[in-house]
């Protein structure tokens, strides 16, 4: 059934066709991914602080271990600010012995006023040169260590030996405080080799936990989505059982009505109305038929209202286009509403999804016609990409109250076979409805 609107219609915000039914993990599926998630999250900054961790406690060590080889080679000195000729000979012994060679390449002792007073590198040896902050940190008494600046004067002696790292090991000079700063430069070759592999693992690890808990999260879902296909398809089968049902017991009750009830009511009608014409016209006996009479006619009209209204309940063969472009005639014959119902649906729907659309679109009529007061309704049946739906909207005082046991029951009955229902308000004036239904099954019953 299609009408044309009433002059200048209230423009509808158009349908969102294809968005509905989406998919639904489930409570237990939604939790797993959460889960993975924050594991996921958790490993990778694990992954990234791990391997850092791991450089500094190497370094930290490496710090130690020169130190105390500094410590050694300084207990056999007594020295002031420089060292003897004979000092230095034997200083370059014990560098070259304990220190020079493998990852050591350079050894430097400087002042607290900026001057290398030892150096392997002989050109170094005297020269004084602005102290960097490192080096000054390690005269307050601290051990350090830092990647070389070799833009810096003092390095330009180390630029050839490739990436380097330097510590500056304080040597304590008792009552007189720091007197001299080893400076050791270290190729950086191999902390940097140990960190590089201890990263890969890191990150191998994190990739096979990635593989095994995606596979494990792809495992529950792929059993979520069974279990919850299986609940539709019970939930489906038992709404058709229920249709069959409650057919039955529709055409039971039409034939129990109109023949058990509707036909004796015939007879007792016509029976009143001879015995009328056997008595005296305007007598008691007259009156009191006549009044039976008139409560026997409006027992007969109240059963063909009842009878009219089971005819029209859906059955088991039920088009629901032709349905709903049904109910929407009968109520706006009763209720003085004006209805535009357009449709657009090709696909056809199991019986449960069909049954329970239409009883949604009465529904929605329904609550339009008692509550809305409104003059005009707008009804589309649209196909989606995945979704079949009714949307009702009309023009009366928009939502009011908590939805009633009938949109409860709706929702519920929608929700079983995986569709749902949305209610808000109308652009501009009144309520939009939506319900809606899957359309997975194109075979169906």
């Amino acid at each position: 059934m299609e009408r044309t609107s009433k002059a200048n219609p209230t423009p509808r915000t158009p349908l969102g066709v294809g968005k509905r039914g989406g998919f639904d993990l489930g409570p237990v599926g939604a939790t797993a991914v959460v889960a993975a998630a924050v594991a996921l999250t958790v490993a990778l900054i694990l992954a990234l602080i791990i391997p850092d961790i791991v450089e500094q406690d190497l370094l930290e060590e490496e710090a130690t271990s020169i130190r105390n080889i500094v410590n050694e080679i300084v207990s056999t000195h007594e020295s002031d600010d420089g060292f003897s000729d004979e000092e230095l000979a034997l200083l370059q012994a014990q560098v070259e012995r304990s220190l020079l060679g493998h990852e050591i390449v350079r050894v430097k002792i400087w002042t607290d006023t900026g001057t290398i007073v030892f150096s392997d590198e002989p050109r170094l040896i005297g020269n004084t040169y602005e102290m960097s902050d490192h080096l000054s940190a390690a005269f307050s008494g601290q051990l350090t260590y830092e990647k070389p600046d070799l833009t810096r004067q003092e390095n330009e002696y180390e630029r050839d030996f490739g990436p380097l790292r330097e510590y500056y090991v304080p040597v304590d000079g008792g009552a007189q405080g720091i007197e001299i700063v080893f400076e050791v430069y270290e190729l950086a070759g191999h902390v940097d080799d140990s960190v590089t592999r201890i990263r890969a693992a890191v990150w191998t690890a994190l990739g096979v936990g990635s593989i095994v808990l995606l596979l494990a999260l792809t495992a529950a879902t792929i059993t979520n989505v069974r279990a919850e296909r299986r609940r539709k398809e019970r939930s489906e089968r038992l709404i058709s059982q229920l249709l069959g049902i409650q057919e039955h017991e529709r055409t039971r009750i039409i034939g129990a009505l109109h023949d058990d009830i509707g036909q004796p009511l015939y007879r007792i009608m016509f029976g009143l109305q001879a015995s009328r014409k056997m008595v005296r016209e305007g007598s008691n006996v007259d009156q009191e038929l006549a009044r039976l009479d008139s409560l026997v006619r409006n027992v007969d009209t109240t059963l063909r209202t009842e009878l009219t209204a089971l005819r029209l309940e859906p059955g088991v063969e039920i088009d629901l286009k032709s349905a709903i472009a049904e109910l929407a005639e009968v109520v706006e014959s009763e209720t003085g509403l004006e209805i535009n119902f357009v449709s657009d649906v090709e696909t056809e729907l199991p019986l449960p999804h069909r049954a329970t659309l239409f009883r949604a679109a009465k529904e929605a009529l329904t609550n339009v016609s008692r509550h809305a007061h409104a003059d005009y309704v707008t009804m589309r049946l649209v196909e989606g990409r995945d979704s079949t739906m009714i949307e009702v909207i009309d023009d009366g005082a928009g939502m009011t109250g908590l939805p009633g046991l009938g949109l409860t029951t709706t929702k519920d009955r929608l929700e079983a076979i995986g569709g749902g229902i949305e209610i808000t308000d109308a652009k501009g004036a009144g309520t939009r409805f939506v319900a809606w239904v899957p359309i997975e099954q194109a075979d169906a019953q």
